[in-house]
């Protein structure tokens, strides 16, 4: 039996209910986070809250849970749900409310935590690498949303994952506005060129994922490689010695082909191989 969090309460999954008033449900007024433990060790918790309480403010809402209280509640669902390695959700809503657009924005906020074991990906894709199919659908700009508010309005990243598995490839790039690159439905991108490293900058709109940051660091701090963020055209990639995608759950995801032309001879590529080693050791080693 599954157990998570709503409102002040832990209870197995299938007992908990939301009103049909949520929100969340009506008008996707809603923020997420997603991240993982390494046995009891909550990895990058600070930076991820951090997060939280920036979308929370930026829509708001009245003060989310306290750190020190999220950390007992996230200890204790990995607890009672017997898991060793964590991946959790924790999803904000503005709560229950009225319907139409002249309602109050001052209701109690509906917070739900969900726990699960993380299983990754088939280790045959990071040993083979994986395709990209580029877009059609663009990203909303950020002039229109704000791209540091992670929203649970995310229907613009699901039209990106319908393409994706209309075209039969594992995850699309996302074009902004400008045609330059951003990034994928639910990942960060980046390339290497000789001894350097390439990543859309904040710019393009992409979200600023921690995944993403903490692979910037790794670059630089463990692999001696120089990162730049920059605004950039498809045909860029085109030059690409490797090109890899990150997030939470996918880590280090080596590309070896982007629409029709091939990376790397079509094998991974040392830097990415190198970096999911190293973000490894990171995990395994986070305070």
């Amino acid at each position: 039996m599954n157990f998570l969090y709503l409102n002040g309460n832990i209870l197995p999954g299938t007992e908990a209910t939301i009103s049909v008033y949520d929100q969340g449900l009506l008008y996707g007024d809603g923020i997420f986070e997603s991240f993982r433990s390494v046995g009891s060790c909550l990895y990058h918790l600070d930076q991820h809250y951090d997060r939280l309480v920036a979308s929370s403010q930026a829509l708001s809402y009245p003060a989310i849970l306290p750190k020190n209280e999220l950390e007992t509640i996230l200890e204790e669902l990995r607890r009672r749900n017997n898991i060793d390695n964590a991946y959790f959700r924790i999803t904000i809503t503005r709560g229950r409310g009225d319907i139409g657009f002249q309602r109050p924005l001052h209701d109690t906020l509906t917070t739900l935590i969900m726990a699960r074991e993380f299983k990754g990906f088939d280790e045959r894709h990071y040993l083979e690498g994986i395709p990209l199919h580029l877009a059609q659908i663009r990203r909303n700009a950020p002039e229109a949303i704000n791209p540091k508010i992670k929203s649970i309005s995310n229907l613009n990243s699901l039209l990106g994952k319908l393409e994706a598995k209309k075209a039969g490839t594992f995850e699309v790039i996302m074009l902004n506005n400008k045609e330059h690159i951003c990034e994928g439905s639910a990942s960060n991108i980046f390339w290497s060129k000789d001894r350097w490293i390439f990543t859309p900058a904040p710019s393009t709109g992409l979200l600023e994922g921690v995944t993403r940051s903490t692979i910037i660091r790794l670059c630089e701090e463990e692999l001696g490689l120089r990162v730049i963020a920059g605004e950039y055209k498809m045909q860029d990639l085109q030059f690409a010695d490797e090109v890899f995608i990150t997030s939470t759950s996918l880590e280090v995801m080596p590309v070896v082909r982007v629409e029709d032309f091939t990376i790397h001879r079509g094998e991974v590529g040392p830097i990415a191989r190198a970096l999911r080693q190293a973000l490894h050791r990171d995990m395994a080693h986070h305070d």
